[in-house]
């Protein structure tokens, strides 16, 4: 997990700009997306119950959307690790080709993930993590995310927890920051619009750190353990 991470310090430093470009082509316009849709949800909102539903519809879609925001970041790892050199046309076009399998993925995954945080939350840090890196699977080895889910699940028993600490310490490091970000923001103005672009900031800088360090300790994995 530690050379993983000093892998993926590697990368996200010495390709920067690489790792920007696809955060402001891929991310960003799919957390706009999310942001307004969750507003027009939202707007329906009138008692505790609707509450309810909207909180649930807004995991749900979060969910799908980080799903798909992963595809350009692991395609990225690879090129980088196997060819050399960056070829961000392929990237998108492997985004594309990937987008709706994933779509469909990520649906039924933020349901399962959804369903079993209501119970007490652990079920759904449990299915989650058992699932979390089909689409890595999918893409660095060009298959059907559906034919990828055996091997997530085998990673997962063997790698459970330091998976889900990674995925627990990049989000509570995001938690932070934007928690003190908001407070300083909020301390000058209590601008929403500001709130939400400070918000936007950090997925995009934070995120796909994540899933670098993901894919690298992925990758070494399978290397370890002789997996085509």
């Amino acid at each position: 997990m530690i050379d993983s991470f000093k892998q993926s310090i590697r990368l996200y430093t010495r390709k920067f700009e690489g790792v920007t470009l696809l955060s402001l082509t891929v991310l960003f316009p799919l957390l706009i997306i999310n942001w307004y849709i969750l507003n027009v949800v939202y707007a329906f909102v009138f008692n505790d119950f609707t509450s309810a539903l909207a909180d649930f519809y807004y995991i749900l879609l979060t969910f799908i959307f980080l799903v798909l925001a992963q595809i350009p970041f692991i395609r990225f790892v690879q090129m980088y690790e196997e060819e050399g050199e960056i070829r961000y046309k392929n990237i998108y076009r492997v985004f594309i080709i990937n987008a709706f399998s994933l779509f469909l993925f990520g649906i039924i995954l933020s349901l399962l993930t959804s369903v079993g945080a209501l119970f007490f939350i652990i079920p759904g840090l449990i299915v989650l993590t058992f699932f979390f890196t089909a689409p890595y699977e999918a893409i660095l080895e060009r298959k059907s995310v559906w034919k990828s889910v055996k091997t997530s699940i085998q990673f997962a028993k063997k790698k459970f927890f330091p998976l889900l600490i990674i995925i627990l310490l990049v989000s509570f490091t995001e938690l932070i920051i934007g928690g003190i970000s908001t407070y300083l923001i909020y301390s000058i103005s209590s601008s929403l619009l500001a709130q939400i672009l400070v918000q936007m900031l950090l997925n995009i800088v934070i995120f796909p750190f994540l899933v670098i360090w993901v894919t690298y300790y992925f990758r070494d994995w399978k290397a370890a353990n002789q997996l085509a």
